[in-house]
């Protein structure tokens, strides 16, 4: 009986941890906390589930939980790829001068009478901060954070997607969200993204957030990519597009000045602050 039951307990562990491997495929990070409310144990028993995928190599281990596997991992703003995305509030506070001047660029583009869907994150925020004197104007976004703004404003029509909650950023995921976008198209989408690499393209941390801003780059006349110079040469878990998926990127003077004719050669316009 006792050997039964160590067999059950053995295949009820690989079955958790091919579930977590499956939740980090799918959001780029996971919390302790967060694992053991969903499979009903102990953070213990998930620290421990956590140390034995760490020993098999197919995650790594951060405080209060893991990030996906990457190559020559260092952290969110080091190096050369992006695994662990910050919260919401963590991100507001990196590089704030320089999204705030992105997010009043940004803006100064959208015209009166237009449509423009806003993406979730930390620089479309300063977009969504600078639409006040905007009429007529429809706001799309998929941001919870961005919808609450928004509301504040009396002459902007928003419209928010439905979905699942990704809490980290805010954000409205999955396939309800994606099916919101069926009838909707928009004259600008501004997207906001943790990583700009030539060679593979624009990237976000999650899986799902990335299946999102592809269907939304589909439903828009045009696309224009926000983003400070730190995200430059920098690539995270999951692609949204190519390069030259984005017509136009708007960023800080602080980007290096290669990437000036880099963009002009595969014909997207890169505006400077």
């Amino acid at each position: 009986m006792l050997f039964l039951l160590l067999v059950m307990s053995d295949i009820l562990a690989e079955e958790r941890r091919r579930k977590i491997l499956e939740e980090l495929e799918a959001e780029g990070t996971v919390k302790t906390a967060q694992l053991a409310k969903l499979f009903s144990v102990s953070e213990v028993t998930i620290r421990r589930d956590l140390e034995v995928l760490k020993e098999e190599g197919k995650l790594k281990k951060v405080h209060g939980g893991a990030v996906a596997n990457e190559k020559d991992f260092k952290s969110s703003y080091q190096g050369d790829t992006i695994t662990f995305e910050p919260s919401f509030q963590e991100k507001a506070e990196v590089n704030r001068h320089e999204k705030e001047k992105i997010g009043e660029k940004a803006a100064s583009l959208v015209k009166d009478g237009s449509s423009v869907f806003i993406g979730t994150g930390t620089t479309t925020m300063q977009i969504v901060k600078n639409l006040g004197d905007r009429s007529a104007l429809t706001v799309v976004t998929n941001s919870l954070n961005h919808g609450l703004e928004l509301s504040r404003t009396p002459d902007l029509e928003v419209l928010m997607t439905g979905g699942q909650l990704r809490k980290n950023t805010s954000a409205l995921v999955g396939p309800i969200a994606k099916r919101s976008f069926e009838e909707i198209y928009v004259d600008t989408l501004f997207l906001g993204v943790n990583g700009i690499s030539i060679d593979q393209g624009y990237t976000v941390p999650s899986l799902r957030e990335a299946d999102v801003a592809r269907s939304v780059m589909r439903m828009a006349n045009e696309v224009i990519i926000v983003a400070d110079f730190s995200k430059f040469g920098k690539v995270s878990h999951a692609k949204v597009s190519e390069i030259d998926g984005a017509h136009k990127i708007i960023t800080d003077d602080k980007v290096d000045d290669s990437y000036q004719g880099a963009f002009s050669d595969i014909g997207v316009e890169l505006l400077l602050t």
